[in-house]
């Protein structure tokens, strides 16, 4: 998976790109992995767009590619290829 949020791309799996991400904008002990930082993010979304942010039971990097794809959705981000 490849996405990009402004002129930056990022590429890997979904819970790679989660860590990526995290690991660029916080400190790695407020969000201690990538599923704490999923959830912020989700939490996030529903703030700024007052909508419903259903994720998928099971595994990580199912959740992870849900987010990406609403958050694209919503323009947030464009994916750039699904590998």
């Amino acid at each position: 998976m490849k996405i990009r949020i402004d002129t930056r791309s990022y590429e890997g799996t979904g819970t790679e790109i989660l860590d990526q991400l995290r690991l660029t904008a916080f400190d790695p002990t407020e969000f201690p992995d990538a599923e704490s930082y999923l959830w912020q993010l989700r939490s996030n979304f529903m703030r700024a767009t007052d909508l419903d942010c259903p994720l998928p039971n099971g595994s990580l990097e199912r959740q992870a590619r849900a987010m990406f794809a609403l958050l694209a959705k919503a323009g947030a981000l464009e994916v750039l290829e699904d590998g």
